[in-house]
């Protein structure tokens, strides 16, 4: 697309007029200005004065105050959502989807997102969400450390975000378009999108310059350094030094367009874009009655720009925005955090308690008055310098009034209780009262702990439910990747837990071909309804349910088995009981088990790899027998040139038989059809990426 230079030159400024448009006229600059202030109230350290009022009240001599209510809260919020437990299962819904490949999605996907870190992700999001009111994840497929493809799940700053101002749903399937801005080295712009790419930004930066075309950028980029270097020009596009660490902003624009495309249209009406699926793939749809016909449909499109240069346009390789929103209080396309409400009472009790502070500074150093020149000890400038000390000891001269000293003004009546009143007020609305974040109390039994955190939880469950919102969307496109594009063989590790409640850590061989012509553990096959289960994880639970089950045991003679007991216990050394229970009962070990199962897939993969090389081999010794039919001239050239390369022919000469057909007029010599690679280019050259990781420029085949 760069190469194209007055069509990209043309396509890129399109889509700096849109992103100018949803940046400075539809409120996202005016909302990263409110997100910086609640993300100020929500760190504290000095950020909770906005820095006007701080400098007049330092001017004036009184102190700034800081009674930071908020960060607790929204730290005890936070806490609840990382107690929690997040377990995806799948269930068959259509095509070749069966009951144990559901358990098998459940297993990879479990293994995805612990590979990618979704825990820590997802709580980074959450905060953000809480804080600035919205928080966002980004999933797609990312090759760097992985040939085969990996499912990759970050965290995007929210401030470089902009959803559909237009848009009203949560599901961003509702919005037209959502920009990312992104702030990328000349390097990192050579890895994703090649090196002419790269040389085409660094040759057009001085169109960044342009403010009033391109918008301008209000807030500072979070990151470790605070100052920006002397050369700071971010509102314009770029900023520091004029070599490789410089870095330039880009536009990644996903967008709905309509558009005819493959389809597959199931029995009973449903239909999924099949465009650019492999062609095994369509055959298998073809053979079980699955029709395929061209429909026009909605699909993403993806553009990623600098001024005056498209990197890149084409239809997305994903089904859905990457994209993945969580907004804790969600009206129509309004959002609302934690903090929001919490401003106005967290500045009021800044101020009340400072001002009261002052008062009380006030009373404890009060004036003196009294005669001139009426002590005998020290002049009057010596008793105004030292005044203020302790234990100051003042002589009177005979016939003279004594010191008095001057009465400060009494506090108001009412500032204490205005100070009460704004500290409750916060914890009322931040939904997290003070007994929430005490959670440790010696004084309250388990069962009143857990109608405490139950009455939390109660209290923020718009917030909880719309995190449940946003992890089904997770684990629907998670889904949709996992299938898509890791159908390739691969073994992972995956972790079960085992009758006794101990992680057992066991090797899963994916997308293994059998000797029948069957797919052992087949990812891409069928359709799958998905389930996300939210459980908490806190000992005091278990400790609960272990208590239980004592009780059942013992009071009402229910045989629980004792592997169930141990898996509900808190038991530091719960692995080796277990082992030691096992080797009472003379039950196998599954991890050995699952290593057996190991080998016996890898020995049938490497037999079932053998037999298509034999079959490769004996299609293309067809294949070159055709080719003597028709040419029988070639035979000597051939042996000639394959003696020379150092084959050895292993039958004696002639090396075809002398009574070969003759030759059939008119027919021309097949192109490369060996099924193995049916879509093999013509030349070596076709196909060659100039990006080096995943990205649009280079998607996933």
């Amino acid at each position: 697309m760069a190469g194209d230079t007055n069509n990209s030159r043309d396509k890129a400024r399109e889509a700096f007029w849109r992103f100018g448009e949803v940046l400075t006229e539809r409120g996202h600059e005016d909302w990263m200005r409110h997100a910086k202030r609640l993300s100020d109230l929500y760190k504290g350290g000095g950020r909770m004065w906005r820095p006007e009022h701080r400098a007049a009240l330092e001017a004036d001599g009184r102190p700034c105050r800081e009674v930071n209510t908020i960060f607790p809260a929204v730290n005890a919020a936070v806490g609840m959502q990382i107690s929690g437990r997040v377990d995806i299962g799948y269930m068959p819904k259509g095509g070749r989807a069966t009951e144990d490949g559901a358990k098998i999605m459940s297993k990879v996907t479990k293994h995805v997102l612990d590979n990618t870190g979704y825990r820590y992700v997802e709580t980074t999001a959450f905060n953000e969400g809480l804080v600035k009111q919205r928080g966002y994840l980004d999933i797609r497929m990312d090759y760097e450390d992985s040939i085969n493809g990996e499912v990759k799940i970050t965290s995007p700053d929210a401030y470089d975000v902009i959803p559909d101002p237009d848009g009203k749903t949560y599901n961003p399937d509702g919005w037209s378009d959502v920009h990312v801005m992104r702030w990328l080295t000349l390097r990192e712009i050579e890895g994703l999108h090649g090196k002419d790419a790269m040389e085409l930004v660094k040759a057009s930066f001085h169109t960044y310059c342009d403010e009033a075309q391109w918008g301008s950028n209000v807030i500072d980029r979070s990151g470790f350094g605070n100052d920006m270097p002397a050369s700071y020009s971010m509102g314009r596009g770029w900023y520091g030094q004029n070599d490789y660490t410089r870095r330039y902003r880009l536009i990644d624009k996903q967008y709905h367009e309509y558009s005819n495309a493959l389809v597959a249209v199931f029995p009973g009406g449903d239909f999924r874009i099949v465009e650019g699926y492999p062609r095994e793939h369509m055959a298998w749809l073809l053979d079980h009655g699955v029709h395929l016909v061209k429909k026009r449909v909605r699909r993403v499109r993806w553009m990623v720009c600098a001024p005056e240069v498209c990197l890149y346009d084409d239809f997305s390789p994903y089904e859905h925005f990457t994209i993945v929103p969580f907004f804790p209080y969600f009206d129509r396309g309004q959002t609302l955090g934690m903090v929001d409400n919490m401003v106005s009472p967290a500045e009021s009790l800044n101020k009340q308690v400072s001002q009261f502070e002052h008062i009380v500074n006030g009373s404890a150093n009060g004036g003196w008055q009294g005669e001139a020149n009426a002590l005998e000890n020290m002049s009057d400038d010596t008793f105004v310098a030292n005044a203020a000390q302790n234990n100051l000891v003042l002589l009177r001269k005979p016939n003279t009034q004594p010191f008095t000293r001057i009465q400060p003004n009494p506090v108001p009546q009412g500032l204490d209780k205005m100070i009460d009143m704004m500290h409750n007020h916060l914890n009322i609305v931040s939904g997290i009262d003070p007994n929430g974040m005490q959670i440790d109390r010696s004084d309250m039994s388990g069962i009143a702990l857990q109608s405490l955190q139950y009455a939390q939880q109660q209290k923020i469950a718009i917030v909880m439910d719309n995190l449940s919102q946003t992890r089904h969307m997770v684990a629907g496109r998670t889904a949709n990747l996992i299938q898509r594009y890791m159908g390739n063989e691969r073994v992972i590790r995956i972790t079960e837990v085992d009758d006794y409640g101990v992680e057992q850590h066991t090797p899963l061989a994916l997308n293994v071909r059998q000797q029948d012509g069957t797919i052992l553990n087949d990812l891409t096959a069928g359709e799958y309804d998905y389930a996300v289960a939210e459980k908490p994880a806190n000992i005091t639970f278990n400790n609960t349910e272990f208590e239980q089950m004592k009780a059942m045991r013992k009071d009402m003679g229910i045989a629980i088995p004792d592997p169930i007991v141990i898996r509900a216990s808190n038991l530091a050394d719960k692995h080796e009981i277990a082992e030691a229970m096992r080797a009472q009962q003379g039950q196998p070990d599954p991890r050995a088990e699952a290593e057996a199962a190991l080998t016996l897939a890898n020995q049938r993969l490497a037999e079932a790899r053998t037999v298509g090389e034999n079959i490769k081999a004996l299609y293309a010794a067809i294949q070159t027998a055709q080719v003597i039919t028709v040419t029988p001239q070639s035979a000597a050239i051939a042996d000639k040139i394959a003696k020379s390369a150092g084959f050895t022919d292993a039958d004696l000469p002639p090396i075809y038989p002398q009574d070969a057909a003759a030759p059939v007029v008119g027919t021309t010599a097949p192109g490369d059809t060996t099924p193995l690679t049916p879509s093999a280019p013509a030349s070596p050259n076709v196909g060659i990426n100039a990006g080096m990781t995943d990205s649009p420029i280079n998607p996933p085949q």
